[in-house]
């Protein structure tokens, strides 16, 4: 099983790693990890993360280090950005196998969790867009996982290591790292009636975590001191409980919903089987499995009391329900595994109808290769696990979500590519305006709203004009000199008005606006002097 299980791991990296920089970078949020790392490779300063030359304290800088190694490896652009996620993702699917070894040593179960794990949608979506989540995921299962190993084996080096794997992930996303490893050693403890004891190499370990955690923080807060109020009160407190301040506030039932259909099938198999199963299990499997959901219950209610809410907040729960779910498909019925495996064949049946009813319907636009090579795949796999395979129903379901998988992935990578605007991506927008000899145009200049991809994709600073959308807003508190002024203007400032209609009067510039909006009815007349081009949702004047 081991040997199937690394053979599996080197089909999954091979399999996300195709057309992995087929696609742009989308808006905002990508766009965003990847500028910052590129103007840091740019400028060789790995301490001020800067985000079109304007420093951007959002968020501590190990992600975007992390992506940094990857242009200095494979070039600045999209596969250099996504690849490290690519391995994030390898080194997630070998925890939850060895953290489902470690609970109920069944090489069965645990390569059933790390299968079950790479199925879940939330994971392909947290490893095929550049964030912090997946990032954190990986820190979070390896803190736990150590811990385990600690509590289980004695080994005191993994007690350290799950120190210092959290410190890393105070470096990626701040405090918050604290949250999902409490959620489970807590459950653990008082479940199996372990006291609370602190011996020196606790107190060692949290001293290694601080030493961590705090290094970089160091650094730039004796720099900059007003820093230590404005990350932990405003990019912590304020972003936990009044998320209507950066535009993510949530009802709470927003993971209810949207939770189990980020894990489908899956998600709500598992919950099916708990109810179904959970009475007849052994007593100390039972203790594992009681861990595991008050873990991820845990960790799933704090997420939907905090005010701010994006559903890879939540990624953290999924190893602990995968890992759920590979023990309960253990002993799961005939009767049952039919029922689970004629599930994919309807979302089987659905994809294959969709692609040319939306090819159709003009909602994508998709060649006929591409469609070719998805049917085939999902053709050849799923009929293959449905109707000739001789394994068990437990490898055919098993192998059913990893075909499905694959198909996502592969749509996703086509559709990408061929329909730019539908993914929010401007890599076509950048090409076109390279086409208009850049080497003319003085300034380019985007009109409220902030595209970082733009100045990934053109190597040059562009300007952002801010009028009253929160998007295009910067925060300038912790400019030393008025230098940012070159990349920014805020039309709000009589001063910076003025500075915009003088860069209008002008016909070196290019400048972007989206297409639903349109300059202050005092500017427009300036750009009868401009040529006009509709690109996707953009209007550009040249």
């Amino acid at each position: 099983m081991k040997t199937r299980f690394y053979f599996f791991l080197l089909f999954v990296f091979v399999i996300v790693s195709i057309g992995l920089g087929s696609w742009g970078l989308t808006e905002s949020s990508e766009a965003r990890y990847a500028e910052i790392p590129r103007e840091m490779v740019k400028t060789g300063d790995f301490i001020h993360p800067r985000l079109m030359e304007i420093q951007h304290f959002h968020k501590p800088p190990l992600a975007y280090w992390i992506t940094a190694v990857g242009y200095k490896i494979f070039g600045i652009n999209e596969f250099g950005a996504r690849i490290f996620l690519q391995v994030a993702l390898i080194v997630q699917l070998l925890l939850v196998f060895k953290l489902a070894m470690l609970l109920f040593k069944n090489e069965k179960i645990a390569f059933s969790s790390a299968v079950i794990f790479f199925t879940f949608p939330i994971v392909l979506i947290a490893t095929r867009n550049l964030t912090t989540d997946a990032y954190l995921t990986t820190v979070v299962i390896g803190s736990i996982y150590s811990w385990l190993i600690y509590k289980l084996k004695s080994k005191t080096f993994y007690l350290y290591l799950c120190f210092f794997l959290m410190g890393l992930g105070f470096l990626l996303k701040g405090p918050v790292i604290i949250l999902p490893v409490l959620a489970f050693t807590i459950p653990w403890k008082i479940i199996y009636k372990d006291k609370f004891r602190i011996s020196i190499h606790h107190i060692l370990g949290f001293l290694l975590f601080v030493l961590v955690s705090a290094s970089w923080f160091i650094v730039i807060i004796r720099e900059t001191p007003e820093l230590w109020n404005y990350f932990f009160m405003k990019h912590t407190v304020d972003r936990a409980l009044d998320a209507d301040t950066f535009h993510r506030s949530k009802p709470f039932w927003y993971f209810f919903a949207y939770g189990p259909m980020v894990g489908i099938p899956w998600f709500i198999f598992t919950i099916i089987m708990i109810f179904r199963r959970f009475k007849g299990i052994e007593a100390e499997d039972k203790k594992n499995l009681k861990v595991l959901l008050w873990s991820a219950g845990v960790i799933f209610m704090l997420f939907s009391l905090f005010s701010s809410k994006l559903i890879l907040y939540i990624l953290p729960v999924y190893p602990l329900v995968a890992v759920i779910a590979g023990y309960l498909w253990k002993e799961t019925s005939e009767k049952w595994l039919k029922y689970y495996i004629n599930t994919y064949l309807v979302l089987f049946l659905l994809f294959l109808i969709a692609l040319p009813v939306l090819k159709i319907m003009n909602v994508i636009s998709l060649s006929l290769l591409a469609i070719g090579i998805l049917f085939a795949v999902a053709a050849i796999g799923g009929f293959y696990f449905l109707k000739y395979s001789k394994q068990s129903r437990e490898i055919r379901l098993l192998g059913l979500g990893v075909v499905f998988t694959v198909c996502m992935l592969l749509a996703f990578a086509f559709v990408g590519n061929q329909n730019p605007y539908m993914i929010n991506t401007t890599k076509q927008l950048a090409e076109e305006i390279k086409s208009k000899e850049l080497d003319g145009v003085r300034n380019i200049l985007v009109y409220d709203y902030r595209l970082p991809s733009i100045q990934f994709y053109l190597d040059r600073p562009v300007i952002t004009v801010h009028k009253d959308d929160f998007n295009a807003k910067r925060e300038v508190l912790f400019e030393k000199d008025d230098a940012y002024k070159e990349t920014y203007i805020d039309i709000e400032n009589p001063e910076d008005y003025n500075r915009f209609e003088e860069f209008l009067k002008k016909n070196d510039n290019i400048i972007i606006l989206r297409r639903n909006r349109n300059l202050p009815d005092s500017l427009k007349p300036y750009l009868d002097n401009y040529q006009l081009k509709e690109e996707g949702k953009w209007k550009i004047y040249y």
